[in-house]
């Protein structure tokens, strides 16, 4: 039950600055909730299915691909928090029954996150100001689900974006969380103590660097992402003062 809007209008935005992604046809209905988005069918393999035999010479290239359509999402923002039509927090990070407001502000999107590590339910969970984050003057368009299976080579060995249903305006720092959060449940043999496997998580590193930076810039605000998770997880219909009035 989301508004498919959310992800047509993400698409066209990402199409309008150079991401390659599938054309959307039409939005057929099903049902009282739900929803098809047709679209162009994109031909070729995924990353997930390519990472155990992709060279690293061609792992960089798509890095770089994938680095330059980032910096070019990073050019569309706005002053708000959320799905570019409906306005609503839509992020495994923040599971909360009562997300934050609609629209929110990134005052009220910080505030939100800060109210879960400082002020809810203080006698079971111990404070953590340290972890306080800081509002950014805008947010940016994040994809927020650029795990292996949601990016796709073609035969020409140009990338496609795929699977727009989470972005949105978010701060930067959740594209890279997004990132480094699936890489274990995108590709479980990942897990796996085997030289493969560390070859692959060693290689999923330096995909995540080329494409979105040093993750210690991020390192403060993906520990409070987890606490907030947890705590989420734990008390999900808890509403604090910078929540929605309504259920998301």
């Amino acid at each position: 039950p989301e508004d498919p809007q959310d992800e047509v209008l993400a698409l066209e935005r990402a199409r309008a600055v150079g991401v390659n992604v599938p054309t959307v046809r039409r939005v057929v209905p099903c049902g009282r909730l739900d929803h098809y988005i047709i679209m162009d069918y994109i031909d070729g393999p995924t990353i997930e299915q390519l990472w155990r035999s992709m060279g690293l010479l061609s792992m960089i290239c798509i890095a770089c691909q994938l680095r330059s359509y980032l910096r070019a999402m990073s050019t569309v923002t706005a002053p708000i928090t959320g799905g570019l039509h409906s306005g609503r927090t839509h992020s495994e990070w923040l599971d909360a029954v009562y997300g934050p407001v609609k629209r929110a502000s990134p005052a009220m999107f910080s505030n939100y996150i800060n109210w879960w590590l400082t002020d809810c339910r203080t006698y079971v969970f111990k404070p953590r100001p340290d972890l306080t984050i800081q509002p950014s003057a805008h947010h940016i368009l994040v994809h927020q689900d650029l795990v292996p299976r949601n990016m796709i080579v073609d035969q020409r060995g140009t990338l496609w974006i795929i699977d727009w249903g989470h972005a949105g305006f978010y701060p930067a720092f959740m594209e890279y969380g997004a990132m480094e959060a699936t890489r274990g449940l995108a590709m479980m043999w990942l897990k796996e103590r085997t030289w493969s496997a560390w070859w692959g998580r060693a290689r999923w590193a330096l995909f995540r660097l080329i494409a979105c930076g040093f993750g210690r810039h991020y390192r403060k605000q993906l520990v409070a992402l987890e606490v907030v998770c947890q705590r989420i997880l734990r008390f999900r219909l808890d509403r604090g003062p910078y929540s929605a009035s309504e259920q998301l």
